[in-house]
């Protein structure tokens, strides 16, 4: 049985052809090894020959920095790759290693789901959890814009150019923060977080969030006077719709919460979770809907404040419906003279005042629903007088009267 040749693992840096020896009728093939001539030596032609041109090929992979491995490709194969090798011409051969791993990396790019499928699946996954429905509105609406300014293109294709033009798309500070905020829990999604389509494994390629928020001008939170107060009552009172308003400002209560609320029982009286007896509002889960890894919670207004419990008792009495469209409530504040803009000022009115009232912000947040740093940051005013606190708190159905709301 022939003898294997001897294995050249360094670095060829001369390779001589194979000769025929007659005197020692062999054939000689010389290599030179790390700087040392190595000699090979054969009596079959045809297999020194095979072991030169493996030579070769080894000594051109050195001089592109590539490791040369035993292909277990077929003949068929072969051919096809010096087929296609033949058509590139005289491209170099670095250049042609460049364009299959380049192929490589856009096939894996293909392999991906398009952004409009993704933001499907996304969406999908959010409706299923315990959401406001003003976060789903908010999520709906980034799927929509999502679509019409992706359309087919693949997750893997987004950089962070695409990103950044996305969310710097919305004219308004705000606005740009808002879709920043959503848009990452989007991407989050495609990284495979709470994503069973993705098998484990990540669809996007790095991290495409790379936008920055400007810093924002400290402006004052938006809270109602105690005058304006006033001016709105008495407009919801000529719109029969004063319970709901007056709810809203002692209660603290979301619009959606409120809404929940109403949908439960309309008037106080028979209302499952207003106990007047025991001067206390339950605000179950069934009202707060709040995102968290329980998503069970609820909150209670214990020892309610005695001008609160006496509109609570005269609602009982009249046998008031707490209830007011969104389109009434819009109406009842545009005709109370308050801007377009100022969708929460109902509710950091009541924070404020409350806040102000108890001088017990965690007590505050705990009626409220909230994290003593969200009411701190986004519903607290502190220039509110304490004379208008003290008015409002001192506000009952007789003070109503002379005041001309009733």
């Amino acid at each position: 049985m022939a003898r294997a040749f001897r294995e050249i693992r360094g670095n060829i840096t001369k390779l001589n052809p194979p000769h025929f020896a007659s005197e020692r009728n062999l054939w000689v093939m010389m290599v030179k090894e790390n700087d040392q001539w190595i000699g090979l030596c054969s009596r079959n032609e045809e297999k020194i020959k095979a072991y030169h041109r493996q030579l070769e090929t080894q000594q051109t992979a050195q001089n592109l920095n590539l490791t040369v491995q035993a292909t277990t490709l077929t003949q068929e194969r072969v051919k096809m790759a010096e087929y296609a090798f033949g058509i590139l011409g005289q491209t170099p051969a670095q250049e042609i290693v460049q364009a299959v791993q380049f192929f490589n990396d856009h096939k894996a790019k293909q392999q991906t789901p398009t952004i409009s499928e993704a933001a499907d699946l996304f969406y999908d996954r959010q409706s299923k959890r315990e959401l406001s429905e003003f976060t789903l509105r908010d999520y709906r609406r980034l799927v929509t814009n999502l679509k019409l300014t992706f359309g087919t293109k693949r997750v893997a294709e987004l950089t962070a150019s695409d990103v950044t033009q996305f969310i710097e798309a919305v004219p308004y500070p705000a606005g740009k923060r808002a879709r920043f905020i959503y848009l990452r829990a989007f991407l989050q999604f495609c990284s495979g977080k709470g994503n069973h389509h993705a098998n484990g494994s990540s669809w996007l390629i790095g991290n495409p969030l790379q936008w920055q928020a400007p810093r924002t001008e400290m402006k004052e939170i938006s809270v109602l006077k105690f005058d304006e107060i006033v001016r709105l009552l008495r407009s919801a009172s000529d719109h029969r719709v004063l319970p709901y308003f007056i709810f809203r400002l002692f209660s603290m209560v979301r619009t959606e919460e409120m809404i929940r609320f109403v949908a439960i029982h309309p008037t106080v009286n028979g209302h499952p979770l207003i106990n007047l007896e025991a001067q206390r509002i339950s605000i179950t889960n069934q009202i707060f809907k709040k995102r968290s890894h329980n998503q069970h919670r609820g909150r209670f207004y214990n020892q309610l404040h005695p001008t609160f419990l006496k509109w609570l008792e005269y609602f009982a009495k009249q046998e008031c419906s707490l209830d007011c469209s969104p389109e009434m409530a819009f109406e009842v504040k545009q005709m109370a003279g308050r801007p377009v803009a100022e969708r929460n000022v109902l509710r950091h009115t009541a924070i404020t005042y409350h806040c102000l009232l108890t001088r017990d912000p965690v007590k505050t947040a705990y009626v409220a629903g909230n994290s003593f740093g969200i009411i701190q940051n986004h519903y607290l005013n502190m220039n509110v007088p304490n004379e208008d606190v003290a008015k409002l708190y001192d506000l009952t159905p007789n003070r109503a009267r002379e005041l001309g709301i009733l």
